[in-house]
């Protein structure tokens, strides 16, 4: 359904007590960060040292036992579950849905970090391996696999089938994500409980957009400097690539052109596809589907260590700086993305929505490292071009156009990594513009928009936040990492109260058990039997929970 245009009169009037903690929580962070640098950089380090060490065993938990909900809503009569009313067909043809599903991880980050993070894994391997040895590199092309996998679509699985069942099922319109803890806070939600949970999501959604946008602008960086034939990167043209990613959809936003933008995300995700594919064929073709195999089947085999592994004794290091700071990214975009792929999934059974996002979105983030990541791994231990070297000495963005270089027509390849990558950012900015807005309108229904001014302001704030996070230490991933894993904490309790609310209603919903199946399986609850029309009368009538 298209948005509507609002008016101030009507819907732009904003939430104070979580508008206004927001906008001064990230000033202050933004004042600190540009006016003492060194000093936020020293202390985002211990941070980080603090919270992977002391709080890693709690991420890696939560993790895995969100992948153990998710298969138990698949292998349960909770699979059979309809989100939505008999009678409704899917919004989308299952190839179409699935294609979106597959499509939705493909971002500016994991062109990126596909490309360059087997680099930092073979300098520093897991398990006490040798640097820079063969094994290290097989390791390196199966963790890339894995933390863009299952364990990361299970965030967003675990949130998207409670939201879906929200807003298919029982029709909620409201799409703030307090509304969806109604059935455990009840009436708490409209108080400091629901501003609280309100915050959290916009802090731990501004802690993913820094980290996002920080460790592209490199890469944006490299191709300028490489397109236009100057010597070197600098701050300024740093600078000018979030400037780009600010205020283009700013631009969009102004003149209208909402469905523009959506244009040019449909064509970046089949642009991403179309490259991935040059790349395969133009590069080493066979060394890259060996090895793409050889990972896959090395990340199967120890999958669950893989998902649990601390490495207290050896205290080798490399769990925290990567295994723990993906598992809090993924706990930060939770949320938004169960948003987007539950509001795609409706007329899908339960099970349907796990098994196609377990299966098909991981599949559509790890097609990334199996091309990238081996194509730059053959490079290294076979193509004598020494590109952990140029990392260290020109930097992360300048490894992916070094590779890109050596493919036919690499002028060609690395102009449109970087326009692709570019777009990637600049769409997935918009999605964050408006998802902070709408958490801070007061009263939003799901077929209105936040107010303009609203959206512009978070654009531009996140802008700026993203600039001074970055310009802390430019070459580090540890004051991004700290950001993301800082913000995630509170967020894993927020979704638990997400979950355990889904949990609540539909045993609500269902007070005697579930209803028989049709003869296709599937069971639909219709809105208006008895049981939930009763409650819907009763505007806040739902039993508050002693948690």
């Amino acid at each position: 359904m298209e948005n509507k245009i609002l008016t101030p009169e009507r819907n732009g009037e904003i939430d104070k007590a979580v508008f206004w903690p927001a906008t001064i929580l990230t000033l202050l962070m933004i004042v600190v960060f540009i006016s003492e640098p060194e000093r936020s950089g020293q202390v985002l380090e211990n941070v980080h040292a603090f919270t992977t060490g002391q709080l890693g065993w709690f991420f890696l938990l939560c993790t895995f036992a969100v992948i153990l909900f998710c298969l138990f809503l698949a292998g349960s009569r909770y699979g059979n579950l309809v989100l939505g009313v008999q009678g409704e067909k899917p919004a989308f043809s299952t190839l179409t849905w699935l294609g979106m599903i597959f499509t939705s991880g493909t971002g500016g980050s994991v062109l990126y970090l596909g490309a360059v993070e087997w680099i930092y894994i073979i300098q520093s391997p897991p398990l006490g391996l040798a640097p820079g040895s063969i094994d290290a590199a097989r390791w390196a092309s199966a963790y890339g696999m894995f933390h863009w996998g299952p364990s990361a679509w299970a965030w967003y699985i675990a949130s998207a089938v409670p939201i879906g069942y929200f807003l298919h099922v029982r029709k909620q319109s409201a799409l703030k994500i307090s509304e969806f803890t109604r059935p455990i806070l009840g009436k708490r939600v409209d108080g400091a409980a629901g501003h609280l949970i309100n915050f959290l999501f916009m802090f731990g959604l501004l802690g993913g957009v820094m980290t996002s946008l920080a460790l592209g602008t490199p890469l944006i960086s490299n191709a300028i400097v490489y397109v236009m034939g100057w010597e070197s990167n600098n701050a300024f043209i740093d600078t000018f690539v979030i400037f780009l990613w600010t205020f283009i959809p700013l631009v969009a936003l102004i003149f209208g052109l909402k469905r523009g933008v959506s244009v040019l995300s449909d064509w970046n995700v089949k642009a991403d596809v179309i490259m991935l594919a040059c790349i395969a064929v133009c590069g080493p073709l066979a060394f890259i589907l060996n090895q793409s195999v050889d990972g896959l089947g090395l990340m199967l085999q120890n999958f669950i260590y893989m998902s649990l592994q601390t490495d207290a004794i050896r205290e080798g290091g490399f769990p925290q700086s990567w295994t723990i700071f993906y598992f809090s990214w993924w706990v930060v975009y939770s949320l938004p993305f169960g948003l987007f792929i539950a509001k795609i999934s409706q007329g899908r059974t339960i099970r349907e929505l796990v098994l196609g996002g377990l299966v098909a979105g991981s599949l559509g983030c790890m097609v990334f490292y199996m091309v990238l990541s081996n194509f730059g791994i053959e490079m290294q231990m076979k193509g004598g071009i020494d590109l952990i070297a140029i990392m260290a000495e020109k930097g992360r963005g300048a490894v992916v156009y070094t590779m890109l270089e050596q493919l036919p027509l690499g002028t060609a390849f690395i102009f449109a990594f970087g326009l692709i990558t570019l777009i990637s950012y600049i769409t997935g900015h918009c999605a964050v513009g408006y998802s902070l807005a709408a958490t801070t309108q007061k009263r939003l229904a799901a077929d209105e928009s936040p107010a303009h001014w609203n959206i512009a302001f978070w654009l531009i704030l996140a802008g700026i936040v993203s600039l001074s996070l970055y310009f802390i230490n430019p070459q580090s991933l540890k004051p991004l990492q700290t950001v993301s894993i800082l913000t995630a904490f509170p967020l894993c309790f927020v979704i638990y109260i997400v979950v355990h609310s889904f949990i609540k209603q539909i045993n609500q919903d269902f007070p005697h058990g579930f209803p028989a199946s049709c003869d296709n399986g599937k069971i639909y609850l219709d809105v208006m039997t008895p049981v939930i029309a009763d409650q819907e009368g009763q505007v806040g009538a739902q039993p508050e929970s002693s948690v």
